[in-house]
Formats: C-alpha cells, sequence, structure tokens
C-alpha cells in the first residue's frame, strides 16, 4: 500500500528555492527535467518508504540524495500511513 507524501512548509521552501536557483542558471528544458525527476523518485519513496538511509539521530527520519543536486530529508509516519518530507535543500549548500 502507498504512504501518502505531505510536505512541510520548510520543505516547500527549499524545493522553490532549488526550482528557481534552475530557473536561473539552466534551461527550461532541464529545468522540467529536474522537476519530472522529482516527481518520479516522490512516487517511488510513496511505495519504498524505506528506501533512502536511516538517520541515527532522529526516530523514522530518513535522509539522501534526491538526485545527484538535491539532498531530500524525510519522516515515515507508520501509524498515519504517511511519509512527511521535512527538507529538500542543494546538495553544495551546507545544512542549516
Amino acid at each position: 500500500m502507498a504512504f501518502e507524501i505531505v510536505w512541510t512548509e520548510r520543505a516547500i521552501i527549499g524545493y522553490e528555492e532549488v526550482v528557481t536557483y534552475l530557473k536561473t542558471h539552466w534551461t527550461d528544458h532541464e529545468v522540467g527535467n529536474y522537476v519530472r525527476e522529482t516527481q518520479e523518485f516522490l512516487t517511488l519513496l510513496s511505495d519504498y518508504p524505506y528506501l533512502l538511509q536511516k538517520t541515527s539521530k532522529y526516530k523514522n527520519v530518513h535522509r539522501g540524495p534526491l538526485n545527484k543536486l538535491t539532498i531530500i530529508t524525510y519522516r515515515v509516519k507508520i501509524s498515519k500511513n504517511q511519509i512527511e518530507i521535512i527538507n529538500i535543500r542543494d546538495a553544495r549548500r551546507k545544512p542549516r
């Protein structure tokens, strides 16, 4: 059974920052590829919530590369059958 994907405000802002950067520095075709690749990853994640490595610091939190440009952090909420996207950030930026 597929998990529902929900986004935190922080994740939405992070994703929008990445897309805005790409729109400024890349072509529309490449931006479209990035958006499509992200959607495909989230579909896969919905079916396989333990796809990425679990963090040692927080319970049920996983982090890893969404692709070579971005890092995704998410929490698996088993009781709600949800995956909460906590953050998406550029892989070249240092975490907060």
